[in-house]
């Protein structure tokens, strides 16, 4: 069994068949797959659109791997309803996978380490602009090596501390960050993000855990 735990996909009201053709053929690659936030973005995009857009041409195929869809800062269980049904087979916070004597603790990020958005109230009008102007600055940096990663690799630093402090008993794997990381001395994964033709998700299966890097 290979179960794919990717996060911050960040599908929106643009439809980009190049980045469409690619999880189509990651998703078909696994056997099971969690969705572990910002899935879609409800800051740039309503549900409506999101649900009847060309993306959906994704949903069969998420369901039939039993794809289960953990909210994210982007995504939040308001900004949804039951249609989140059509992919996924469960929908909650957060989610414990056990393979063989390991317990993968599988959450977002963004209630461990909370963004302004989660912080501040924020209108979402402001948020979505906000938000533009993020990633508009990391898709530029995202071609220029990612000089950001300074900052990134800080907040993932965060959460690892706070892990150390909680003695967390199990792995933490989360997302929210957008960098990838595998720390194996204190049992910490983040899946980074797809996005900007980057790719970069984890793998579990009867052979452990593993991060994987790609382009598309």
């Amino acid at each position: 069994m290979k179960t794919l735990i990717v996060s911050d996909i960040h599908l929106r009201g643009v439809f980009d068949k190049k980045k469409y053709l690619y999880l189509e053929k990651l998703f078909s690659s696994v056997d099971h797959i969690i969705l572990n936030g910002d899935f879609w973005d409800g800051y740039r995009t309503t549900f409506d659109r999101f649900i009847s857009s060309e993306w959906s041409g994704l949903f069969p195929l998420l369901k039939s791997k039993s794809s289960i869809y953990l909210y994210g800062n982007h995504d939040q269980k308001q900004f949804n309803d039951e249609r989140t049904s059509l992919f996924s087979v469960e929908q909650k916070d957060s989610h414990i996978l056990e393979v063989g004597s390991v317990t993968y603790h599988i959450e977002h990020g963004h209630l461990l380490c909370p963004s302004i958005d989660i912080t501040y109230h924020l209108s979402k009008r402001l948020l979505n602009y906000v938000n533009m102007f993020f990633q508009f600055i990391e898709y530029i940096f995202a071609h220029l090596g990612s000089p950001h990663n300074i900052l990134l690799k800080a907040t993932n630093k965060t959460i690892k501390k706070k892990l150390k402090t909680t003695q967390f008993p199990h792995w933490y794997l989360c997302g929210h960050t957008h960098l990838a990381e595998l720390d194996k001395l204190i049992k910490f994964a983040n899946s980074g993000y797809i996005q900007y033709g980057h790719a970069t998700y984890l793998i579990v299966d009867s052979s452990g855990l593993s991060l994987r890097t790609d382009r598309y």
